[in-house]
C-alpha cells in the first residue's frame, strides 16, 4: 500500500473559509445520522477500557496460593 499525500491549501478569503466550515457542518451532520449509534458504542467501549486500565491494579491480593 502507498501513502497518498494530500496538500491542502490553507489561505483563503473569509468567504471561501466559510464554505468549507459549511461543508464540513454538513459533513458531520451527515457522518453522525449514519453512523451516530456505532460512534456512541465505540466511544463508550474505549471509555470503558480505559476506565479498567486505568483502575487495574488497584486491588490488593494478600491471598495465599497454594499449588
Amino acid at each position: 500500500m502507498s501513502m497518498n499525500i494530500t496538500r491542502l491549501y490553507t489561505y483563503w478569503e473569509a468567504a471561501e473559509a466559510h464554505t468549507v466550515i459549511e461543508f464540513l457542518d454538513v459533513l458531520r451532520d451527515q457522518l453522525w445520522e449514519i453512523y451516530g449509534d456505532q460512534i456512541v458504542d465505540l466511544l463508550r467501549e474505549a471509555s470503558v477500557t480505559q476506565h479498567v486500565n486505568e483502575h487495574q491494579g488497584e486491588l490488593e491480593f494478600d491471598d495465599d496460593l497454594e499449588f
